[in-house]
Parts: structure tokens; sequence; C-alpha cells
């Protein structure tokens, strides 16, 4: 059988109760639709719930073990034609396609127009690297992130298109503490991520050696938003950082039996800035300190402030609510319909 998308509830939670409500807010309320870049997955979950808000999907499925490689590949080419969805499918990791303009098939990758809707679900950890079909050589998924926004800028500068677009990144809460040690050094990080960074540390210090697994999430989201913001600069891109959300992904299958999935999901809007503008923006103020949400019982979502993080404001978590209390800047340039 082919390979199937791997759901759990409360990854459902997160969708239905969290993605979901901004992105039917931004379409209903200021009629954007969604150019779809990511990995749905063969059952295309996430595309059937926002079906009638997509144009068009690009999506990714890797190459598995049987019928060649391309029982996955197929299924979701055929899902995708049998649902009326347009778009096109890629042979191979995002990563490995993205960052070596080729698929497992030869198709060669290109973008064409400004993609609205990133939603790059990883299984593993940032900062881990990828095999690719060819022999000895890897990719990271950093660079990945980094050259889809180098072509969104490009495609954005030559052929113009939405100012606007969401950009949904999922991890696994977990690295190795050598590697975020060196990550999270002084000299890597902006003002904001080091002085978080240095009150994360006095509270729930990194351990020295081994892996860091759903216990210091303070260390990722220093690490990531440290990441994109950097990232963000040189398209200069103003960007709006939704909560950072907790939750349990799916059971990992290991020699020892199966173990935690704990992973983060992260939610920003971005816009690109004007030609006269210096440099780009980022809100909200003190983002860091903003208090996680979680998964909580009854398929629900609250707050649950983490490291470093302050408490959490009386109103439940709620992505709407979030725009609406911070985002009115980064709201310019779109014209609302109602």
């Amino acid at each position: 059988m082919a390979r199937t998308f791997t759901d759990n509830p409360d990854k459902s939670t997160v969708r239905a109760l969290w993605n979901t409500p901004l992105l039917r807010h931004l379409n209903s309320q200021y009629g954007i639709r969604y150019r779809y870049l990511g990995l749905p997955g063969t059952d295309l979950i996430d595309v059937n719930l926002w079906k009638d808000m997509i144009d068009e999907v690009i999506a990714f499925e890797p190459p598995d073990a049987d019928d060649g490689g391309k029982r996955a590949y197929n299924a979701l080419t055929y899902n995708m034609r049998k649902a009326g969805i347009p778009g096109h499918v890629y042979c191979g990791s995002f990563e490995e396609v993205v960052l070596l303009r080729t698929d497992f098939e030869g198709q060669g990758y290109t973008q064409e127009k400004v993609v609205t809707l990133y939603n790059l679900d990883f299984c593993n950890e940032i900062c881990s690297q990828v095999q690719t079909q060819e022999h000895g050589k890897r990719v990271w998924r950093f660079d990945a992130i980094r050259q889809v926004l180098r072509d969104q800028s490009e495609c954005f500068r030559s052929v113009g298109g939405p100012r606007h677009f969401i950009l949904m990144i999922t991890v696994r809460n977990q690295i190795g503490a050598r590697k975020i040690r060196d990550y999270l050094s002084p000299s890597r990080l902006q003002g904001d991520a080091r002085a978080f960074y240095r009150k994360c540390s006095a509270i729930n210090s990194l351990p020295e050696s081994g892996a860091v697994i759903g216990t210091h999430s303070w260390a990722l989201k220093a690490l990531l938003h440290n990441m994109l913001c950097s990232y963000f600069g040189n398209p200069n891109l103003s960007a709006l950082f939704f909560p950072q959300v907790l939750y349990q992904g799916t059971k990992v299958r290991t020699s020892a039996g199966f173990i935690d999935s704990p992973m983060l999901h992260w939610l920003v809007l971005c816009r690109f800035g004007e030609d006269t503008a210096p440099t780009p923006e980022f809100w909200p103020n003190e983002y860091l300190v903003k208090p996680s949400v979680m998964v909580g019982a009854n398929n629900s979502l609250v707050w649950g402030a983490q490291t470093g993080e302050d408490g959490p404001d009386n109103a439940a978590p709620d992505t709407v609510g979030w725009l609406s209390q911070h985002g009115a800047s980064i709201l310019n340039g779109i014209g609302r319909l109602n």
C-alpha cells in the first residue's frame, strides 16, 4: 500500500483550531487565496480541508521502497487529479528538490508564481540533514527554508503578485545538546534572542551532552526566531509571529520500541516590504517571552507558558484574536472585502 500521511488527534486539533480559523479569516475578510506549497501526504488532509480557498498545490512526496519508489508519488498525483486540485507533484524530499532543482523523475524545479501558503511539515529535527539521490550528498533543512524564501523574493520582484503570505513550519522538539549550544552561541544571536537565551539558561540550563527531547522548547524557540529573522532580512520581509504551539505527534518506532514525538508548530504571516523601507519589522514586540500554546484536554488549545515566557492573557488562544491584537501594521496593503 502507498504510504499515508501520519495524522493524530493533537495534530488535527492544531490544524482545525489554530491554522484553519486564520486562513479562513484572511480569505473571507481580505480575499486572500492560497497557492499551497508543502508536503500534504497522499491523503491530502490539509489540502482537502482548505480546498475551497486553494487555487494550486505544489506538493513533494519522497520515494519509498515499493514499486521503484513511486507508489506514494503516484497515489498523491492520482488523488490530486481525482479531487480536481490543480498543481504539480515532485518525486523527492522537499529539501532535495528545492536545493538541487530536480526531483527523482528528472523534473526540474522552478518557481513561477508567488506562493501564499507554505506548509513545511518536517518529521525530524530542524538541524538534521536529508539524504539525497546523489550518493554521498546531503542537504540541510535550514538551507531549504532559506532557499524557498530566496525563490519567493525573486519571484515577487520579477513577476509581482501578492505581497503577503503564510509560513507554517513544524519540527520535532528535539536536538543534540552540543549542537543547540553551538547554534545559540552569543555571536550568532541577535539582541532579543541573546537576552532570552541568557534568561532561560539561568532557569533551565541546557545539558552538556546527549539529546534534548521535549524539555527545552525555549532553546528551539530562540533558534527558530533568530534564524527566521535573519533569513527575512535580505528579502526585506516583515513578519507577524504567532505563539509557538507544542503538541504530541505520532509515536516513532525504534529498535527499543515506540517513543514519544514532541513537536513544535510555527505560524508566521509575512509581508514584502516597500523598496523604500530600510529594514523589515517584526511583531509583536518581545515575542520570545510571549507564552506558548499547547493542546489540552478534550481537543482544546490552552496557554502553556514555558521556561522564560510570561503568563498568558485571560482570553483563550486564538489566531484571529492574535492577528487583531498585534497585526494592524502588517495588514497594511491588504484590501478588505467586508
